[in-house]
């Protein structure tokens, strides 16, 4: 059945056997699109593809001894292709929206972070200077006996001055704000 519908040069004659072709295989091939696609318009458009490569190069069908299995594996090849652009698109998809929950929760936390950061900032500059001292330091992660070497007092005092900043934080942030602020010290200082 391949033979009489090769398309083998342009012309009236070709126009004649494209027209055969289409005409004798293009339900066929969209029918068998269908089960790979299970989408019956873009079975279509497969075949139309299909189609259409062969108007526009058939040369492509001068050396097919049997058209009908070129267009079946041809259709089924398309097929192929638009399943993997679909699970490509559609796993991409899954990830942008498992991405965009994570990254509004990231945006969330960094500005609860910058807000934390900004208010302890301000509570730490109206610190005593000694006692904002012993802080900041304890900050960049000096241990207690290294302030108290640094500034020359006894760790003692470093003790006791850093648990009057707490205080003083605690009060001037607030106890909701205090266990966030402790939570991020914890992870810097301890």
């Amino acid at each position: 059945m391949g033979g009489p519908h090769v398309i083998k040069k342009r012309g009236k004659q070709e126009e004649e056997n494209f027209k055969i072709l289409f005409r004798d295989y293009f339900v066929s091939m969209c029918v068998f699109a269908n089960r790979y696609l299970e989408d019956g318009e873009m079975a279509r458009d497969v075949v139309h593809d299909v189609f259409c490569g062969l108007w526009e190069n058939p040369s492509e069908l001068v050396d097919v001894a049997n058209v009908k299995n070129y267009l079946y594996t041809s259709v089924k090849n398309r097929c192929l292709d638009v399943l993997r652009r679909e699970n490509i698109h559609h796993r991409y998809v899954e990830w942008e929206q498992e991405n965009e929950k994570e990254r509004e929760e990231f945006f969330e936390i960094e500005t609860l972070r910058e807000d934390v950061y900004r208010l302890l900032d301000q509570a730490i500059q109206l610190l005593p200077e000694r006692t904002r001292e012993i802080l900041l330091l304890k900050l960049q992660g000096l241990k207690n006996q290294e302030i108290a070497d640094q500034l020359h007092i006894s760790v003692n005092s470093v003790n006791t001055l850093k648990a009057n900043a707490y205080k003083v934080l605690r009060d001037q942030l607030h106890d909701q704000y205090f266990l966030s602020l402790l939570f991020f010290l914890k992870k810097v200082c301890f």
